[in-house]
């Protein structure tokens, strides 16, 4: 938990399904005490529970983030909040929970999310939901690069942490050479948040020394790591952090 002497909350996530990626990072985690949250996809059937509970023992919370990756407003377009529900999130929900995981938030896919989906989660017993700023556009070809502007500039990149007990949606920025990550520009937002006391979202996919697209470089989680640590910024897991006091 935040202590005494830090100032501003970094919120690590991590999506799918990469738990080699994710395990061979636990020593980076470990270093500073960070804790981050890894939203799973897809069937949990035995080893996919033996990864969950890996990171769940390291500290790190466990999230969902649909049994098929579908997108919760279009799904629920097409059938009703209900059995978008019973069909992509109760089967991982009630599967977690059977094995001990403590399930307090999901991760939208792609961020797609309405006001009607996020209180089908809240209904349902969820604390958060993670959706997107759209400030970190999905950019593979590079056609925005020169119009990058950074985010730390950006009012709208983090929000002062004595909001977090009325905040039940969590906008997250991504991380990966697909969104034009600068990681000077991450790490000015580091020294943002610790000198205004606020919360940043982050979130990105695989870890790995030569990542690209969509994920995170070994070495810039390092970076992030190493900075927050320094600045006194704490790095906590979505379990972590206080449960709401007032609805969306």
């Amino acid at each position: 938990m935040q202590t005494a002497n830090s100032k501003g909350i970094l919120l690590l996530s991590f999506d799918d399904r990469y738990f080699a990626g994710w395990e061979a990072a636990l020593p980076i985690f470990a270093r500073t005490n960070a804790h981050a949250t890894f939203f799973v996809s897809g069937t949990m059937d035995k080893e996919t529970i033996s990864a969950m509970r890996k990171l769940s023992d390291a500290g790190h919370s466990i999230g969902l983030h649909g049994l098929t990756h579908g997108n919760a407003d279009q799904m629920i377009a097409e059938s009703s909040p209900e059995k978008y529900f019973r069909s992509e999130i109760l089967p991982q929900l009630e599967t977690a929970q059977n094995a001990g995981f403590r399930i307090t938030s999901f991760a939208y896919p792609n961020c797609r999310r309405t006001p009607e989906s996020d209180q089908l989660f809240f209904s349902h017993g969820f604390a958060y939901v993670r959706g997107g700023l759209k400030l970190t556009p999905f950019d593979p070809d590079r056609r925005l690069a020169d119009t990058w502007k950074p985010l730390a500039d950006n009012p709208r990149t983090a929000f002062p942490a004595s909001d977090l007990p009325q905040r039940r949606l969590l906008n997250t920025v991504l991380v990966g050479e697909a969104y034009n990550t600068h990681i000077d520009d991450y790490l000015n937002c580091l020294k943002r948040i610790a000198e205004c006391d606020e919360v940043l979202v982050v979130t990105s996919h695989d870890i790995a020394p030569d990542a690209r697209f969509i994920h995170m470089k070994t070495a810039w989680l390092e970076a992030m790591l190493a900075t927050a640590a320094e600045l006194g910024v704490a790095v906590l897991g979505y379990n972590e952090l206080p449960m709401p006091r007032f609805p969306i």
